[in-house]
């Protein structure tokens, strides 16, 4: 009974809004065409927001390890994973003027090791969490993420410009299809 009442009205916000799916798939396509013709742009662009990523990160990480502090005797393994973060995202930000490649062994070495320290993390949580693997993946991405960027730089970071686009083409497609889908959804009587 429940989903019969809720299905009306989540199809009539779904027709009333669905020119905001409309927007954001022409972004997503504009951004998958703007990585393909623009990729050091792009790539410019990415390392700007990794930098601002790892500092937002690292100051979460850093927060959290405070909360745990007594509840966890590894609450420093957070801690240094936050600060490492910072560092390496201020680094980004202080000397803009690094060389693209310089910035992929910074985020290559950064990947390698907070991936280590997440696979630490996720062991130990496995006694405690459920869904801990959730965490053990992540370890295990970034470990493998920063690897290739660190033994082939270059091509790492073609590849970010390359999954940016790639992500905006898919997400753009999607929702577009997305946005005609709920169009043709029956109004709110």
């Amino acid at each position: 009974m429940v989903e019969s009442v809720l299905k009306p009205r989540v199809a009539s916000d779904l027709h009333r809004y669905w020119w905001l799916f409309l927007i954001r798939g022409l972004f997503g396509l504009a951004l998958g065409v703007f990585a393909l013709m623009y990729p050091g742009a792009t790539l410019a662009i990415v390392v700007i927001l990794i930098g601002a990523y790892l500092i937002v990160d690292g100051i979460v990480a850093i927060v959290k390890a405070m909360h745990i502090m007594r509840s966890d005797a590894h609450w420093w393994v957070l801690l240094l994973e936050g600060i490492l973060g910072i560092a390496v995202g201020i680094a980004i930000f202080v000397w803009p003027g690094l060389s693209i490649v310089s910035l992929a062994y910074l985020v290559g070495y950064w990947a390698i090791i907070t991936g280590v320290l997440a696979l630490i993390s996720a062991a130990r949580l496995r006694t405690h969490v459920r869904g801990e693997w959730l965490y053990l993946i992540f370890g295990i991405v970034s470990v493998v993420f920063g690897a290739v960027v660190l033994f082939a730089p270059a091509t790492g970071l073609v590849y970010i410009v390359l999954m940016t686009s790639i992500y905006g083409f898919v997400m753009g497609i999607a929702m577009l299809a997305l946005a005609f889908r709920a169009r043709s959804l029956p109004a709110a009587p």
